[in-house]
């Protein structure tokens, strides 16, 4: 400690006040050091476009409005009138501006991985052979030698082009430091114009173009200076096990960092939409706490529970509980036995809420609904509604040395004029 004199100068008095501060940041540990982070992640979903139902806040460009353009849609006619964006995002059918955003302000947050909870493209289609295209509609006609304007607005064209221009997105946050972590979404992996139902040719389709990702060993841990531990192609529900009739390799996995671990879970599987591998998943959380894992987290795109906003109309698909309540609960029960924390999207709108289990533990969990990623909003009304309802949004969430878990959510609203604001602080499990 320095001893100062009455009569110091006031340069003297500002050099003895600096060197006192100095002392006290070196004498003094701050909480960071005492407590360090030791991984952090965000977790987003629902970045893709909608040709034909896009939300009013999402028309910038009047002069595109059925001016001659078209938009790729993966039914019909296979195109559409643009409804008034920008070309490039009528071609590649991703809000840009929005999602741009966030990736900009998540690399600032410098997370060490980002999970995409689905829906990353427009797709809906079936991403199989080239279909025929007519005047009136679409007909699925295999064609010996199909004509080059029928495999230009192919679903199978479509569908590729849409996950390498996503791709091209998040490539930015994969070269700085963020490891990007894709979950399946329904845009993906089910097909609009076939009852809305998951196809083989899309669960093809995802792990030709995630697959890189799903684990790409080296680079993970390149970026997170550790490996992935835990991992393995092979773990995934088997076959005839939670109602599932194809190969989920790649679709659902699971791998561990440290003393946390990671669950991705398909909710839309072939023949069996809007379920969860709850069988696999009890039994890969029992294992995983056997290897030593301390806190839970398991992404899927459908949430658990149905978020009733203001002006909501929800429908079988819009949840696991509205699809079969009993499976559903089965489901939380396993989250809210290993204390995970649910993190999903679908409904592009952003909610945070804590329910209980039915086995009569009385315990309960998080589920954390972050699918306003750009889609077009659940709800163009906003009487009565939560401010928040109507925010691009994404969770940040940090874990501790001690083990405290701090989840932190951000947003901006739907005119982007205003900045970036923290909605929620939560600690979690």
């Amino acid at each position: 400690m320095f001893h100062l004199k009455i009569n110091l100068t006031k340069r003297q008095t500002i050099l003895a006040a600096s060197f006192s501060l100095v002392a006290a940041i070196y004498t003094t540990p701050s909480f960071a050091v005492t407590d360090p982070v030791v991984l952090t992640f965000s977790t987003v979903g629902d970045s893709r476009q909608d040709p034909q139902t896009l939300d009013v806040s999402n028309v910038e460009y009047a002069s595109m409005k059925n001016n001659g353009s078209k938009c790729p849609i993966t039914s019909g006619t296979g195109l559409t009138n643009n409804p008034g964006l920008s070309g490039q995002d009528c071609k590649w059918l991703q809000n840009s501006k929005a999602w741009s955003r966030i990736m900009r302000t998540i690399q600032s947050q410098k997370p060490n991985l980002l999970f995409f909870n689905g829906d990353m493209i427009m797709g809906y289609g079936k991403a199989g052979v080239p279909v025929t295209r007519t005047s009136t509609g679409a007909s699925e006609a295999v064609l010996n030698t199909p004509a080059i304007s029928d495999v230009v607005t192919s679903d199978l064209m479509q569908i590729y082009q849409q996950y390498a221009f996503w791709r091209g997105t998040v490539a930015n946050l994969m070269e700085t430091g963020t490891y990007v972590v894709p979950v399946p979404g329904n845009h993906e992996v089910q097909c609009k114009r076939c009852s809305k139902k998951a196809q083989i040719e899309n669960e093809n389709a995802w792990r030709d173009n995630m697959g890189d990702l799903i684990l790409d060993t080296t680079r993970f841990t390149t970026l997170l200076g550790t490996s992935p531990q835990n991992w393995s192609l092979t773990n995934i529900p088997t076959l005839a096990s939670d109602g599932l009739t194809t190969d989920q390799t790649q679709l659902s996995y699971s791998f561990d960092v440290g003393a946390s671990h990671f669950v991705v879970i398909n909710t839309d599987p072939v023949g069996n939409d809007t379920h969860a591998p709850t069988n696999w998943l009890s039994a890969d959380l029992t294992a995983a706490e056997s290897h030593g894992a301390k806190r839970i987290y398991v992404f899927g795109h459908k949430p658990a529970f149905f978020y009733n906003y203001t002006g909501s109309a929800p429908s079988a698909a819009s949840s696991l509980e509205l699809t079969n309540s009993s499976l559903a609960n089965a489901f939380w029960n396993v989250i809210t036995k290993h204390k995970a924390t649910y993190f999903a999207g679908h409904e592009h709108i952003y909610n945070v809420n804590s329910y209980h289990s039915t086995d009569g533990l009385n315990n309960s969990a998080y589920q954390v609904v972050v699918g306003a990623g750009g889609s077009p909003f659940e709800d163009a009304n906003k009487t009565g509604q939560a401010t928040t309802d109507r925010m691009y949004s994404w969770a940040t969430v940090k874990v501790f040395q001690s083990g405290k878990v701090q989840m932190d959510t951000w947003g901006f609203d739907d005119t982007m004029n205003n900045p970036v604001v923290k909605l929620e602080s939560i600690q979690l499990p």
